[in-house]
């Protein structure tokens, strides 16, 4: 099923979608902590790391780990100033336990949790950005151990990176929230002026029809007002049919959104597009093949990953348009497509090929599956398939 690029141009294809996750940091909050929970376990080549975010009611709630060994830390919503974390955030400093569950320095909430995680040493440090605490990224050893001042400041330069990326995707998110806004404000505007007007003449007609005894101006009134009525519902029928137009440059684009809004209503898991070229126009043929590769993609993460955050991002590159669907999930081998429950994918490779185009199936370094699909970005006859 996977099969190694050929080309230059398929290299550098690769490559960079192999890079998404990096590319993505600043516009997706949760593969941005996932990102520094890698980079800070890297380290000081730490058995774990964890990076918590600071939630509705000062909690920090476990939003990435890289390392663990067991589910026993993961999502755990921490008060402040309990355990590590809450005594970092609270204390806006460093904290760190030679070994956790026998330090007499923090509150032992969490003893049988750090436990089922065979957990000594532990350090957390809080992200502050602009004097706010954003959340706290932690380190752990298996083992009884100190951490040094060097150790320590770099963590804490970590943790500084950390809540910077944070503040600049959620303002990544809340910018594209006011591009939609104000595009939303322009419709009704327009509907306004188009619409209203028309609406204003209709019920003066009506109230005019009131005074009017003579049956033949008040059938010319009726017969005026029909004729507006009809104005007004073409308005509407054009206004509609606008809105709800897609140019075919965005056409995969938006069914692939509408995809991971589907995903995300299904599975209550966060799916995020981002579209990192602009887009060119296909042909219905390679369109319908990348969208099947996302849907079958996502129906496997649903199934079998048990993922805690799916990414599908596009890139253009050497003539050819990729769709990456990556999660970081529990992984599984591409042979394993070819048992009984896994016909999706299979089927969908023969449909890439069929317009071009190719499809591959790796596991991420750092855990979970990511699942790549190819077309060339120039019109062909095969695109008609």
């Amino acid at each position: 099923m996977t099969r190694a690029p050929e080309t230059p141009a398929e290299a550098l294809l690769e490559q960079l979608a192999s890079r998404h996750s990096e590319l993505l940091v600043l516009s997706d909050s949760s593969l941005a902590m996932k990102t520094v929970a890698r980079r800070i376990r890297e380290l000081g080549e730490f058995d774990m790391s964890l990076v918590g975010r600071l939630e509705s009611g000062r909690r920090l709630v476990h939003r990435s780990w890289q390392g663990t060994t067991s589910t026993a830390l993961h999502r755990l919503v921490v008060p402040e100033g309990v355990g590590l974390g809450g005594k970092s955030i609270a204390q806006r400093r460093p904290v760190w336990v030679r070994d956790y569950c026998t330090s007499d320095a923090i509150t032992h909430d969490f003893d049988e949790l750090v436990a089922r995680e065979g957990l000594g040493a532990m350090l957390a440090v809080p992200m502050i950005y602009d004097g706010e605490v954003l959340g706290a990224v932690y380190v752990g050893i298996r083992a009884e151990a100190s951490f040094g001042d060097q150790v320590i400041a770099r963590l804490e330069e970590a943790a500084a990176v950390a809540s910077v990326t944070l503040v600049s995707s959620e303002r990544a998110k809340l910018q594209t929230g006011v591009a939609l806004d104000a595009e939303r404000r322009r419709m009704a505007a327009d509907l306004h002026d188009s619409v209203s007007p028309v609406l204003f003449r209709i019920g003066a007609e009506l109230r005019s029809l009131r005074s009017m005894d003579d049956l033949d101006r008040i059938r010319d009134r009726l017969d005026e007002v029909q004729r507006q009525v009809a104005s007004v519902s073409a308005l509407l029928r054009n206004s509609l049919a606008h809105l709800n137009e897609q140019p075919p440059e965005r056409r995969l684009a938006v069914v692939i959104q509408e995809d991971c809004e589907a995903f995300e209503e299904r599975t209550g898991l966060p799916a995020s597009f981002v579209a990192l070229a602009d887009i060119p126009e296909l042909g219905p043929g390679r369109t319908e093949a990348l969208t099947s590769v996302v849907r079958e993609a996502l129906v496997n993460v649903e199934k079998h990953a048990q993922a805690s955050t799916v990414v599908v991002s596009l890139v253009v590159a050497g003539g050819r348009l990729t769709v990456a669907v990556a999660d970081d999930g529990n992984g599984w081998a591409s042979g394993d497509l070819d048992k009984a429950g896994h016909l999706g994918l299979p089927l969908s490779l023969r449909r890439m090929e069929r317009v071009g185009g190719g499809m591959s199936i790796i596991g991420n370094e750092d855990g979970g599956t990511t699942v790549r699909a190819w077309v060339p970005c120039v019109a062909e006859g095969a695109d008609d398939v």
